[in-house]
């Protein structure tokens, strides 16, 4: 499996809460909408990871959310780029802006090894 893992980091002016809110009830469902059918059926798990406070003097987390975007193979994830990047996935970078911070966002491109939990 490839996966598509992204650190995503919320605009300075948005509370973690509102971030996570936005990002999971307004921004999955509209990703779900804007995809094309042939993206869609080569994307295989899309995993919203939030981020935790561990209580009132917890430092801020470097990032507030983990994404991934798991695909069956390299030519899945590169279709899921074409578009995303393209004229079409305007709709998702475009409304990125109204919760997160595009310039830090760090994005890496992984290949899954399952190692079980030994038990």
């Amino acid at each position: 499996m490839i996966k598509l893992v992204a650190l995503i980091k919320r605009r300075s002016d948005v509370s973690l809460e509102a971030f996570c809110d936005y990002y999971e009830n307004r921004h999955a469902p509209l990703f779900q909408r804007s995809i094309p059918a042939d993206v869609a059926a080569s994307i295989k798990r899309y995993v919203q990871n939030h981020a935790v406070l561990l209580g009132s003097s917890a430092t801020a987390p470097a990032y507030d959310c983990v994404t991934e975007i798991t695909f069956e193979d390299l030519s899945g994830m590169r279709l899921w780029s074409e578009w995303y990047l393209g004229d079409g996935g305007a709709v998702l970078r475009d409304d990125e802006k109204n919760f997160m911070d595009p310039s830090q966002r760090v994005v890496i491109v992984t290949e899954e090894h399952d190692l079980g939990t030994g038990g």
